[in-house]
């Protein structure tokens, strides 16, 4: 059904054939999901049946789980250009288009087309990704309950004197035995003067009493993706940083409250950001307040408050509003959302507080 929906893109688009590489969009429109570096191409033609190349080391894997495709296998000494071009030698061919592509298989096909033009454009898959199906929203819902589950291990960890990275592996030991297929992205637990970093990955360093502590995690099941982030504080917090989270808290809810189907991503950022420049911390809100999660956990739409993006049904994103404060620290508060036709479903349920354990 994928496909027919792609192909019907395509010929809307007036392409004749497209060419994925993408391992996520290729396991999007086959079934078939390799690991993250592997090197195999999906070529969709219009009129013909779509062919998957793959390399030896996955044959046997996509033969077995890949739908609606030929399969052929890549030996070592062959290239996925000859094949590609051998496919693509109707002259009638005028628009061959592709998501992404190295630079030397892009000359080595350009050159080899006969009067095609070859041109990425990646943004006619995204249109389909974007919006989730039923069965998608299932598997993300799954991965939320997974992540919930993460986020409440590694918030009891969360003591004076307990090293970052100890949190974080008690944050996916839990995620795992609940099924997690790996995390979404390198958990993040950051603490201190390090949660004023958006992207504090974790140290050895020890979180200590009076500490913010930003947790940022997230599961995968059958592919797609989860995202959660909380901020607590280890022991007691004093009135400045209550005010700081309470202030994220507030802007947090005034973007859940905006997010349905046909308002502005736009528009939600600035619902967000409007609380915490009222605060006099507009400089210290560095990002846009969302992104599109799916098979990747970046992916449109991109909630920022230059996007062009409209949100529409059934699209999942986050909500993630942020202070960040050098040397004192950061907050952060992020749920995994599902944009309704009225209004907005959190899928991520961890209880919000500033105290931990």
């Amino acid at each position: 059904m994928r496909i027919k929906a792609f192909k019907g893109c395509l010929e809307g688009e007036g392409i004749d054939c497209f060419i994925l590489s993408d391992v996520n969009s290729i396991y999007y429109f086959t079934g078939f999901l390799d690991v993250p570096d592997a090197s195999n191409t999906l070529l969709v033609p219009l009129k013909d049946q779509p062919t998957l190349f793959v390399s030896s080391l996955s044959f046997k894997a996509a033969e077995d789980s890949a739908n609606d495709c030929d399969i052929e296998e890549i030996r070592r000494e062959e290239k996925v250009e000859d094949k590609i071009l051998k496919k693509l030698s109707d002259p009638t061919l005028r628009n061959v288009e592709f998501d992404t592509m190295t630079i030397p298989v892009f000359l080595k096909i350009r050159e080899g087309l006969n009067k095609a033009k070859l041109s990425p454009k990646p943004e006619i898959v995204w249109r389909l990704r974007r919006v989730k199906d039923d069965q998608e929203l299932e598997y993300m819902a799954r991965a939320a309950r997974i992540a919930d589950q993460g986020m409440e291990a590694a918030t009891e960890a969360v003591k004076p004197g307990v090293e970052e990275f100890r949190v974080a592996a008690e944050a996916e030991y839990a995620m795992r035995r609940m099924g997690s297929e790996g995390v979404a992205f390198d958990t993040i637990v950051a603490s201190g003067r390090r949660s004023a970093y958006p992207h504090g990955h974790c140290t050895a360093k020890r979180i200590r009493e009076g500490e913010f502590v930003t947790i940022d995690l997230g599961a995968t099941h059958k592919g797609y993706r989860s995202d959660i982030t909380r901020t607590v504080i280890a022991g007691r917090c004093d009135p400045k940083q209550a005010d700081i989270w309470d202030t994220v808290l507030k802007a947090h809810e005034a973007a859940f409250e905006t997010i349905k189907a046909g308002i502005k991503a736009s528009d939600v950022d600035r619902a967000a950001r409007a609380i915490i420049e009222n605060k006099g911390l507009g400089d210290r809100f560095v990002h846009g307040v969302g992104h599109g999660v799916g098979l990747n956990v970046h992916e449109p739409p991109r909630l920022g408050i230059d996007s062009p993006d409209t949100l529409e049904e059934h699209n999942v994103v986050t909500d993630e509003p942020a202070v960040y404060i050098p040397e004192l620290g950061g907050v952060r508060i992020e749920d995994t959302v599902v944009v309704l036709k009225r209004r907005a479903r959190r899928l991520t349920a961890t209880p919000k507080t500033i105290a931990c354990g």
